[in-house]
């Protein structure tokens, strides 16, 4: 995107113009790009997109307003995301990049290492999420065309969490017994 100073001969601009470029403030500074209709595809990617993007909405919601703190640890989650951040993102944006990874690719890790586990292990990680404060729920998942299809557990939800802090170097990589925090 690009950054401008004094848009249009102004001190500031917002908005589309021309039906080709769209004016903006991004993290308090002006920028410029180019003016995108979205077709709202429900594609099967588009879907799984969207899916991906509401898992890591409940992570964040969770990480944003607990004060739980996992064991061994003195700062929450949140903040040592915070201090692994590279300078100029924000600790969100960053773990849903490390989360999500290159064409999703350690979004699928993450699935597949939650596939591996047998039903007492899923089953204990459903219950801690449901302990955490506030609790992890299950999250809305959609199939291409727009239809619901079955929400994703609470369970998969914390152990994609884990699984993203263990990929920034804050966790162990998890296995059949969920962390405990408090």
């Amino acid at each position: 995107m690009a950054r401008v100073k004094g848009p249009l001969f102004s001190m500031e601009a917002s908005g589309a113009y021309g039906g080709a470029l769209v004016f903006a403030q991004r993290m308090g500074k002006p920028v410029v790009r180019k003016l995108v209709t979205p077709s709202n595809p429900n594609a099967a990617s588009q879907e799984t997109s969207r899916n991906r993007v509401r898992v890591f909405g409940a992570i964040q919601r969770f990480l944003n307003q607990t004060a739980l703190v996992a064991s061994g640890q003195t700062d929450t989650d949140k903040t040592r995301i915070g201090a692994v951040c590279p300078s100029g993102q924000r600790w969100n944006s960053y773990i849903v990049d490390q989360g999500v990874g290159s064409g999703g690719v350690n979004y699928t890790a993450a699935v597949a290492a939650w596939d591996l586990l047998d039903g007492t292990a899923q089953g204990a990680w459903d219950t801690a999420a449901g302990a955490l404060t506030p609790a992890i729920n299950t999250v809305k998942q959609t199939e291409a065309g727009g239809g619901e299809i079955t929400p994703m557990e609470a369970g998969k939800v914390w152990f994609i969490a884990q699984y993203t802090l263990y990929l920034m170097g804050l966790a162990p990589v998890p296995g059949a017994t969920p962390p405990t925090y408090s």
